[in-house]
């Protein structure tokens, strides 16, 4: 499992890197949903620097592993002392017994000393905790990226739907321009032949000129979402992406499932709570006791004129080999302290997990009913859209034999035009609605990505 995890860690880096210079795309065709997905997964800087993360934590592991090897140290050095201490002595002790005491100088005017120093720590419950729960700190930092992961994918689903929708309010409003544009050449003919009246006539001028305002308010809108499309993408503000804008609806019935099994944010409660857990351990293990070997050589020496520094009389070797065994017996009740306080966290960790698992179901139940009344929606808008289109065929042919007023004919192009405008919204709220459920299923790395490769075959 570790080696999956440092493989998987490996292939995540070498990909940021390697798609870190991209700048631009090639397309020799428009660009579907399962390609932008990809786009963004190579690109996205905010998703290169979370990746980051995996490999900041397999060094920390590493950090930790460091006190359990051999710490090895080299240190050296000189010293003057320009007063030497002295130290009174019984006078018969240094051979002037006339003397009750005398003044004896201890120590010597220079010092020069190096010497190498290796230690081994043998037994630290406290750290030992924490190398053994490395694995789960791998777990946790691939949890979260998974969840960052999941987080871009949703908000580049829910751009593209968005894009693939104003691209169809540009056609059907440029369908309707065109409608209008015509019968304004119909009316005015009969303006001309002294049928139809000035006030209608310039009403009809006055709805065309309106519907090319919308139209070029559309096409201003398409591309401020292109825009931020690209940001998400990881790619240039300026470039030109274009999009698969056909919209067709995903087919297949999407099954519940174990919502606490799929979602990674119910995952990474329950891994945050274990390593919380270890945490207490770990700062309990603290009061166990700690053993370490040492070995320790140094070459000195001791003189009092700076030119017999070299002088190998006065140098000399000493080496000690030990072990050592250290435990707190008292420490002010820190520890004690930092176990109530992680315990507490630990509190606060299980109640966000039932927070996360009542949200969880809450996101389920509303996602599906929101996806069933979606789908209600676009039965109505599907069947409304063929009688507005067949009204305003009807209304367009009597308007040319002059059977028709002008007001019906508007009438029907803008009963057309809003059950157009109703069900494109309605297919993007369907496609929206989709992407909401696989969110809270917790799929939308798995079953999502799968459906859309599915979908674009």
């Amino acid at each position: 499992m570790k080696k999956n995890q440092v493989l998987f860690l490996k292939l995540c880096i070498v990909a940021a890197f390697c798609f870190s210079t991209t700048r631009a795309i090639s397309q020799s065709a428009p660009l579907n949903m399962r390609g932008a997905i990809e786009i963004a997964m190579n690109n996205n800087y905010s998703l290169k620097a979370d990746s980051m993360n995996l490999l900041v934590t397999e060094y920390q592991n590493k950090i930790l592993k460091a006190d359990f090897l051999p710490q090895v140290n080299y240190s050296s050095k000189a010293e003057y002392n320009p007063a030497i201490a002295s130290q009174m002595l019984p006078g018969y002790v240094v051979g002037e017994p006339g003397k009750d005491y005398v003044s004896v100088p201890f120590g010597s005017r220079y010092t020069v000393a190096s010497g190498i120093e290796v230690t081994q720590t043998l037994v630290r419950k406290s750290t030992r905790i924490k190398i053994n729960a490395s694995g789960l700190n791998n777990s946790i930092a691939l949890s979260k990226h998974k969840l960052t992961r999941e987080q871009l994918i949703y908000q580049v689903a829910v751009a593209f739907y968005a894009l693939q929708a104003n691209a169809e309010l540009i056609r059907t409003t440029t369908h309707d321009y065109n409608n209008l544009k015509e019968i304004l050449s119909i009316a005015k003919a009969q303006f001309e032949n002294g049928t139809l009246k000035r006030i209608d006539y310039e009403s009809l001028q006055i709805n065309t000129a309106n519907k090319l305002s919308y139209l070029n308010q559309l096409q201003t809108d398409y591309n401020d979402q292109l825009a931020n499309f690209n940001y998400l993408l990881g790619l240039p503000s300026d470039t030109r992406t274009v999009i698969e804008d056909s919209i067709s609806l995903a087919k297949g019935n999407i099954a519940e499932g174990n919502l606490f099994l799929q979602r990674e944010d119910v995952h990474l409660s329950d891994q945050l709570i274990t390593s919380k857990q270890e945490e207490i351990k770990s700062i309990r293990a603290e009061g166990q006791p700690v053993i370490s070997s040492y070995f320790r050589f140094n070459y000195q020496s001791q003189f009092n004129e700076a030119g017999k520094v070299f002088n190998n009389d006065y140098w000399y070797k000493t080496s000690t080999i030990g072990i050592s065994a250290s435990i707190s017996l008292f420490d002010g009740y820190r520890r004690k302290n930092r176990v109530n306080a992680a315990q507490s966290q630990l509190f606060q960790l299980k109640y966000q997990l039932e927070q996360t698992k009542q949200l969880a179901t809450t996101e389920w139940l509303t996602a599906t009913e929101t996806l069933r009344k979606d789908l209600q929606q676009y039965e109505i808008t599907s069947q409304n859209l063929v009688l507005a289109e067949k009204v305003f065929s009807s209304r367009k042919a009597l308007y040319a034999e002059g059977v028709s007023s002008l007001v019906e004919l508007l009438d029907a192009e803008s009963e057309l035009s809003e059950s157009r405008n109703l069900h494109i919204q309605s297919v993007i709220n369907v496609q929206t609605s989709q992407v909401d459920v696989y969110k809270a299923k917790g799929t939308l790395l798995t079953e999502f990505l799968n459906s859309v490769q599915n979908d674009n075959k």
